[in-house]
């Protein structure tokens, strides 16, 4: 087969252009020290690269809804351990006051102390964390108690709690139901409401031994209360504790799917740079060739 001038243009010209990509490619991966730019750099290494990436933003929900969730529970010791003192003040009172010695002032002026007390109690179990109700269950923009003139408080709630998915179809549920904190409607226990309520008025109770018996009467309830309060206290440690170590386990994996797609993704500047002059060195060498092959004309077309 005959060798035309054309033919041998045509070769050189192909070989310049492959060149030219190859270090056009190489600049820019230099320059952006990936060796995955686009797509068409590697379909199937782009492939796992965005595989990688999403598994990446599913870790990253999961820790933010960590953060929330440790929050919330950080947020609620915080609310009822202010509830609790409260409450604990309220049956040193009644324990106070229960005396036969007590006058009716004195009487008086704790029962306008316990009724601080209630209002306080009430507020603690209204808290908001980021605009919304916590124990109001799923009705979380509504307040989750309100009461009357004397003292009988009303859950405007609902039974819903607060659900933390920290994995795949796996969730850690929060206590969101204020009977079970304040009133403790599911076990049957102290509500609190009531036994404030109960103790202002054997306080104001002016046949002092009526309020005495009056008093008496929500002592043992009272304490019965700081026990309920504690019981959902320590409902939090073994959830915070999950929370924590599973917040531990994201963060590595975290860091190995940002390993794998850096392996993937990211180009060894130094090997890149050595390939670049290497493309450099023969690009010349192409061009020198075809300054003494090719006709002088089509080489400074060329150039």
């Amino acid at each position: 087969m005959r060798i035309t001038q054309n033919m041998m243009s045509n070769i050189f010209t192909s070989n310049l252009r492959k060149q030219t990509e190859a270090m056009l490619q190489r600049q820019e991966q230099i320059a952006t020290q990936k060796r995955i730019n686009r797509p068409s750099d590697d379909p199937s290494g782009m492939g796992r690269v965005l595989a990688g990436r999403s598994t990446l933003a599913t870790i990253g929900q999961y820790a933010d809804n960590i953060k929330q969730g440790k929050t919330r529970l950080e947020f609620n010791e915080e609310t009822l351990k202010l509830a609790d003192d409260l409450v604990q003040r309220a049956r040193r009172t009644a324990e106070e006051k229960s005396g036969d010695s007590v006058t009716v002032e004195e009487r008086a002026l704790a029962a306008e102390s316990v009724k601080e007390i209630y209002d306080q109690v009430l507020q603690l179990a209204n808290s908001k964390l980021n605009g919304r109700y916590i124990f109001s269950g799923d009705k979380s923009n509504e307040a989750a108690f309100t009461r009357d003139e004397s003292y009988n408080a009303t859950y405007n709630g609902d039974a819903g709690s607060f659900r933390i998915p920290i994995a795949d179809n796996v969730q850690v549920n929060v206590d969101a139901d204020g009977r079970n904190y304040f009133q403790d409607a599911a076990g049957g226990g102290v509500n609190i409401f009531d036994e404030l309520r109960d103790l202002i008025v054997g306080l104001e109770n002016t046949d002092l031994a009526v309020g005495s018996t009056q008093i008496r009467a929500t002592i043992d309830p009272l304490e019965d209360a700081h026990v309920q309060i504690m019981n959902k206290r320590s409902e939090a440690g073994p959830k915070l504790y999950r929370l924590q170590a599973t917040e531990e386990h994201w963060t590595n994996v975290k860091n190995t799917v940002q390993a794998a797609i850096g392996r993937e993704e990211d180009v060894d500047v130094a090997q890149a740079i050595i390939e670049l002059k290497n493309l450099e060195t023969a690009y010349q060498s192409t061009m020198a060739a075809a300054s003494r092959i090719i006709q002088p004309s089509l080489v400074n077309f060329l150039k």
